[in-house]
């Protein structure tokens, strides 16, 4: 993962932050996640409104909007971390 620099990951396709993971809990309380979309947990963002969250029950990971959180909005990207990140880093993933 030549392209990881202090949790960012950038590609041809954009930018993308993942949260540390001893900041996650107090991330998901200050966006709410629980509220909005309780079969998520937040773990990233492509900078530009978008988080990247992965589903507690099936550990595949989405993108929903920050703004106007709603689990209807979740778009499929992955069907496990490592998934995601090969994606993202070959180009074949772009999060919007």
């Amino acid at each position: 993962m030549e392209n990881l620099e202090d949790n960012e990951i950038n590609s041809e396709n954009g930018y993308i932050e993942l949260f540390p993971l001893n900041e996650l809990e107090e991330i998901n309380k200050e966006y709410e996640t629980e509220k909005f979309v309780s079969n998520f947990i937040a773990i990233g963002t492509n900078g530009g409104g978008v988080g990247i969250f992965i589903n507690k029950k099936n550990n595949n990971i989405y993108s929903i909007p920050f703004i106007g959180m709603e689990e209807s909005d979740a778009i499929l990207l992955a069907s496990s971390f490592s998934e995601f990140l090969y994606k993202f880093e070959n180009n074949e993933l772009e999060i919007f």
